[in-house]
């Protein structure tokens, strides 16, 4: 049983007391079957967009997408979108149909749509409508194409994405047939915009089941973001790694929480292995500097799927420090929330205890207990405000100018040294020890 929010339920209402035909549909029934809570509710109606306006004349209704019969109205304050049942032309541009013809059958509508699972429609009182068997596959977990899966790919190639994306999230299988034809049109992905795979990539790597997407759908991947392909059967010849860069990789995107930010970390930190890799003597396998290769080769792949600035600084940033060595040590803290910020090393801290646990099982302990150790340090700093930047310093730019230093660059490059100074416990945080200090700097 689907619980339906009392506004989407009024709205239904509404259209049949007006004579026409209203159901939930797609994802929201999809996630009601598995019971979860959806995160939004569409419905479909028999109603053309005129009729609809007629409807709800006594709400405020927004033309969403009325080329396509999609309507927004808002219930109380709260939009909720509402679509004609429609039927799909040709798509010659493989992402949007050249045309849209509106329909009176419901079931016309749900055939043009992707997987069987987002193909149900739901009404309190007629139930569940299911003609393709998406109930079936959801007690089976398995994504399955709605008709031919070809044909549902090369209509709409964002789609191939999004069976992958659905197998991150819902930890389901993707059916042969349909997992034949993403092969088969992979190519069709270079007809989409970079934020559409972006948007699912995202989606992708916050999924419960990412890790296993992620190693059975690599190619896929890599169609969109090629710098990782060198990192697939990458053996690193090191006694702490026991997995190919790519396995090392997929399982650190598991071991780190599923936040954007984090898990796009975790997905880059190490695409600068393969460039870097040296084998010694031993035959022992080095990967001198490869942070600095990973931030560049992720700067890329980044830039081309049109991240945000602030994003691909942050997740940037983090990947350039991640190979140091975290001690117990207070200094160590000040000087790296000094360069990183709070926010950048506390999303360090999490990578670096993803990275040793996706490692040689025999080496994690004591590594990861040096994290936490240094963890701690990091919040006994904060905790105790300690001076880590230029605003924790005792002495400002007006105090040195009252001491006689002229305005200009070397107010800033005092400043530096004498928190330089503080940061490493050389000086005290203290107006006249930093006043004397300057004068001798």
């Amino acid at each position: 049983m689907i619980r339906l929010p009392e506004k989407a339920a009024l709205l239904i209402s509404q259209l049949e007391s007006h004579g026409h035909e209203a159901f939930i549909v797609g994802g929201c029934v999809r996630d009601g079957l598995l019971g979860r809570a959806p995160n939004d509710w569409d419905i479909c109606t028999s109603a053309s967009p005129e009729e609809m306006k007629r409807c709800f004349s006594n709400l405020r209704v927004i033309e969403t997408g009325v080329k396509h019969g999609t309507l927004t109205v808002l219930a109380e304050g709260e939009p909720f979108e509402i679509t004609t049942y429609r039927i799909d032309g040709e798509y010659s541009d493989s992402r949007h149909p050249d045309q849209v013809l509106f329909t009176s059958d419901l079931r016309e509508d749900l055939s043009r749509r992707d997987f069987t699972i987002n193909a149900m429609a739901w009404h309190p009182q007629t139930g569940l409508v299911d003609p393709f068997g998406g109930a079936r596959d959801l007690k089976r977990g398995s994504i399955r194409c709605v008709g031919k899966p070809e044909k549902r790919f090369r209509e709409d190639a964002l789609r191939i994405m999004r069976a992958v994306r659905f197998a991150g999230q819902l930890g389901f299988r993707v059916d042969a047939e349909t997992d034949r034809a993403l092969y088969q049109c992979c190519p069709l992905l270079d007809k989409i915009a970079a934020e559409r795979m972006r948007m699912e990539l995202d989606k992708l790597l916050c999924g419960a089941a990412a890790e296993k997407a992620l190693r059975d759908y690599r190619e896929i991947i890599a169609h969109f973001i090629p710098e990782i392909r060198p990192m697939f059967g990458l053996d690193q010849k090191n006694r702490h790694h026991i997995y190919t860069v790519w396995e090392h990789t997929v399982r650190a995107v598991s071991q780190i929480p599923g936040k954007p930010l984090l898990r796009l970390c975790a997905f880059f930190h190490d695409i600068g292995k393969p460039d870097s890799m040296t084998v010694d003597e031993d035959g022992c396998g080095h990967f001198y500097q490869h942070e600095i290769l990973s931030e560049a080769l992720a700067g890329q792949a980044m830039k081309r799927l049109k991240y945000d600035n602030d994003t691909q600084e942050t997740v940037l940033a983090v990947i350039r420090s991640h190979s140091i060595v975290f001690r117990p040590d207070s200094k160590q803290a000040r000087r790296l929330l000094g360069k990183l910020g709070e926010e950048r090393l506390r999303l360090l801290i999490e990578l670096e205890l993803a990275d040793v646990k996706s490692q040689n099982p025999l080496y994690q302990e004591e590594r990861v207990a040096n994290i936490s150790a240094f963890r701690e340090k990091m919040e006994e700093v904060l905790a105790e405000d300690q001076c880590f930047s230029l605003r924790h310093l005792a002495i400002n730019g007006k105090d040195l100018l009252c001491l006689g230093i002229p305005q200009g660059p070397e107010i800033g490059r005092i400043l530096n040294v004498l928190l330089e100074q503080v940061v490493e416990e050389a000086l005290p945080n203290e107006p006249d020890a930093l006043k004397e200090a300057a004068r001798k700097v």
